[in-house]
């Protein structure tokens, strides 16, 4: 079912809820093959952090190549995924009367492959699930030099197909870092975001689908967008699509990273209201109301 904005009741956290943000979706560890430290090492800089909430998230298996470990520098092997799951619940035992402990994972979209991932993200009771396309034209979204071999407008065209893709196959509770496609490639036309992004927009819009506001963004780009950067979060703002968060982080130090500067531009973006729970496919998750009818 769609995710919803109004089925929990509001949690307030004082005047914490005013200034920082308490919840992050989006972090990795060691299993992924570029990301530092442990599961543990994560949920304690979550609590030294004050967080209220911290999703474990770690990418998942390479399900759509041959192989248990097809991808060992970017995702877990496929015979781990039962190991992490089991670890993340666990912990999240240990940890209940400290933090609240999601197990979650990023799954990778891939066009026709959405009955192998169903099949996969069904063998186990997540609490959520990041949905993320990493892939457009069958190179990865961060591979530089496809730059100077591609149009970009092609990329940028199936990347965004994808997600609209993504958010409508009814497989994920939030999508992750939108618009990072456009992280290493150069500027996209003018022409061609008002085409593209509005559709993005309205598709995640209708699907329930909450989004982060992913904080490597700054990272990589070095400057004031996060992902989804400005444009994309106003669109998505005025269709009332609720915001999560998730620092991406690969460093036990990144956990929240960016989270105030977030926090910043969502006000200054016109959202009013604090973090609530919003019921998502599989449970909830602390988000951000919108605006939108």
């Amino acid at each position: 079912l769609p995710a919803t904005k109004t089925t929990a009741p509001r949690v307030h956290w004082g005047n914490m809820s005013e200034t920082t943000i308490r919840f992050d979706y989006h972090s990795h560890h060691w299993r992924c093959g570029h990301a530092r430290g442990e599961m543990r090492d994560y949920i304690e800089s979550a609590v030294v952090a004050g967080m209220v909430e911290f999703g474990v998230s770690d990418h998942g298996p390479a399900y759509f190549l041959e192989g248990d470990h097809p991808k060992p520098s970017t995702q877990m092997a496929l015979g781990e995924l039962p190991y992490y799951f089991a670890q993340a619940c666990a912990l999240r035992e240990e940890y209940r009367d400290r933090i609240t402990v999601k197990v979650g994972v990023e799954a990778d979209f891939v066009p026709g492959c959405e009955e192998a991932l169903a099949r996969l993200l069904d063998a186990h009771a997540f609490d959520y699930v990041l949905g993320s396309v990493h892939y457009s034209l069958g190179r990865n979204v961060f591979d530089r030099g496809r730059w100077a071999e591609e149009s970009a407008d092609s990329v940028y065209r199936d990347y965004y197909k994808q997600i609209g893709q993504a958010a409508d196959s009814g497989l994920f509770d939030t999508l992750s870092h939108l618009t990072v496609v456009e992280a290493f490639g150069p500027p996209i036309q003018p022409a061609l975001a008002a085409e593209l992004y509005p559709r993005v927009a309205d598709a995640v819009a209708a699907s329930g689908c909450l989004v982060e506001v992913n904080t490597s963004g700054y990272r990589k780009m070095g400057g004031d967008d996060p992902f989804p950067n400005r444009k994309m979060l106003s669109l998505l703002i005025e269709r009332g699509v609720p915001l999560t968060f998730g620092s991406d982080c690969h460093k036990p130090e990144e956990v929240g990273f960016g989270r105030d500067r977030v926090l910043a531009t969502l006000r200054a973006l016109g959202v009013t209201a604090d973090p609530a729970p919003v019921q998502t496919r599989r449970g909830t998750l602390m988000a951000f109301s919108t605006g939108g009818g």
